[in-house]
């Protein structure tokens, strides 16, 4: 039997002291043997530490706290991230900006759970899939399909693609929760994305919460009775931010 993954969740919520003992001996053994993962969760917890120490009131921070604000900042949706610049560029709100800081770090990502819903791993292996089919000669894309006909057939709702985003194949894929509906799209920016659509009751967030699962990020929410994934090779925050273009469209039919 092979030993649960660890996701990037799991990594935040041993960082925030939620796990059980187990899992965070699975975190701490992933830790060990993915370099790359460990340099990130350290980078992570000496942000932590910069933060608490500008919290305490530190009237000059040093360079590598200031370093750190600034890659917090990139982190962050641009309005942040630019509100966060002029913070810490103004001395008289540099322990308010502090303070601030250390609760967005401390406090857990938006809605996101140690343990995504289940349905993660089969939208992270559709869009493996959808790759392998569109490297394969072989293997016919479908980039055409009735979102009408499917929603009677299958009861999946599919939100409206946002402008320019280009279906490049169209799929029923077998999952453990029924049949789902996958697409392969492509944005203005050529982000090559994997949509999952499923009718599902899942513990997944009403909006948007992305993480790193098996090699890819996957953005995952629901909306009643449905739930929907994002998968792509970007970093997660990407995929959130594309994710997020997705939920705020209506839904087909």
């Amino acid at each position: 039997m092979h030993p649960e993954p660890v996701t990037e969740a799991e990594i935040q919520a041993y960082l925030d002291g939620e796990l059980d003992l187990r899992r965070r001996f699975a975190v701490e053994d992933h830790l060990a043997h993915d370099a790359e993962a460990a340099r990130r969760f350290m980078g992570d917890l000496r942000l932590r530490t910069s933060l608490r120490l500008l919290a305490e009131g530190m009237d000059e921070p040093p360079a590598a706290m200031r370093e750190a604000a600034a890659r917090l900042a990139g982190r962050l949706g641009e309005g942040q991230g630019r509100r966060l610049r002029h913070l810490f560029s103004t001395r008289i709100v540099q322990g308010l900006a502090a303070a601030a800081l250390l609760a967005i770090v401390l406090m857990p990502a938006r809605d996101v759970m140690a343990k995504p819903p289940e349905y993660i791993g089969d939208a992270v292996e559709a869009y493996h899939t959808g790759l392998l089919r569109e490297a394969m000669a072989s293997q016919v894309e479908t980039p055409r399909f009735d979102a009408g006909e499917v929603q009677r057939q299958t009861q999946i709702r599919l939100p409206r693609l946002p402008a320019r985003w280009t279906v490049t194949d169209a799929q029923i894929f077998p999952s453990q929760s029924g049949p789902a509906l996958q697409l392969m799209v492509r944005t203005p920016e050529d982000q090559k994305l994997s949509i999952f659509a499923i009718r599902a009751d899942s513990d997944a967030p009403e909006e948007p919460a992305a993480v790193r699962h098996d090699g890819a990020s996957v953005a995952y929410w629901r909306e009643g009775d449905m739930s929907y994934a994002v998968t792509g090779g970007q970093e997660p925050e990407q995929i959130d931010n594309a994710a997020e273009d997705l939920a705020e469209e209506p839904g087909e039919g």
